[in-house]
């Protein structure tokens, strides 16, 4: 029997591995082999598909929050101007009609009328707060006894029939103006100041007597602003008077009438019987 060598085993074995050399030639050139991911790598690429979404996700959300947003100022811009517009037009109506109320002669009488009589009705008021200071001042120069002196209330009497002269002054000039009377201006002129002069003595004889000019002049205040209230009053009344005169004429006679003539609102009720 003849001894085996080891180089006749690799010599055997030879076409075994040629075979399977040929098998793996045809097999590792195929793309599988290195496009296979391993466990590690389809759990990066799980991580990273998630991160993926999740800042898809997030994108879609801000764009929907910056449209949102957008629609929000789109809106209020749209309203802001709306409102703008329609100040302006309302604005523009407004001296639409102030002008024709300037232009129309009814308008400017009723704009007259009104006018003087918060003007009147305000010099009312300022001769009535001095009729009430002067009247607590004589009261005190008078009487600075207390309530149990009788002429604690008789001086505030006094004052009263001074004032109630004023006041019928007053609104006598006022309402005789509206007619065109003028007349016995003197006398109304001479009574007033006999009035404004008694008042203004009756508030300061205290001081003037001491000597003390300064508490006389602060004392005064209140009659010479009574006085010149009366001025103003007797001025502001004719010359209302003129101008209420003046725009009357103004209107045709035609709409005057149509005014006069408007019904009322007790003819426009409904007559049941």
């Amino acid at each position: 029997m003849r001894e085996e060598h080891p180089l006749d085993d690799e010599v055997v074995s030879l076409p075994d591995r040629v075979d399977r050399a040929r098998r793996r030639i045809s097999y590792q050139s195929d793309p599988a082999l290195t496009d296979a991911l391993s466990e590690d790598e389809l759990r990066a690429e799980r991580e990273l598909a998630e991160k993926i979404r999740t800042y898809e996700r997030d994108q879609r959300w801000k764009q929907i929050k910056a449209a949102s947003t957008h629609a929000d100022r789109l809106r209020e811009t749209t309203e802001e101007l709306e409102r703008a517009e329609m100040a302006d037009l309302m604005l523009a109506r407004k001296a639409i009609a102030a002008q024709r109320r300037e232009s129309n002669p009814r308008a400017r009488l009723a704009s007259l009328y009104q006018h003087r009589t918060w003007s009147l009705r305000a010099l009312a008021g300022v001769v009535i707060a001095g009729m009430l200071w002067s009247a607590v001042n004589v009261q005190h120069n008078i009487a600075p006894g207390g309530p149990s002196d009788p002429l604690y209330w008789a001086s505030f009497g006094l004052e009263a029939m001074i004032s109630v002269c004023l006041i019928i002054i007053m609104i006598g000039t006022t309402r005789v103006s509206e007619w065109g009377v003028i007349g016995n201006r003197t006398q109304v002129m001479v009574a007033e100041m006999f009035l404004l002069t008694l008042t203004i003595a009756l508030n300061t004889y205290p001081h003037l007597s001491a000597g003390n000019w300064y508490d006389a002049a602060v004392h005064a205040v209140a009659p010479v602003m009574i006085g010149v209230a009366l001025l103003i009053h007797n001025a502001a009344s004719a010359r209302y008077a003129t101008a209420i005169a003046r725009a009357s004429a103004e209107i045709p006679a035609d709409d005057a009438d149509d005014l006069l003539a408007a019904p009322r609102m007790g003819d426009l009720a409904p007559n049941n019987t």
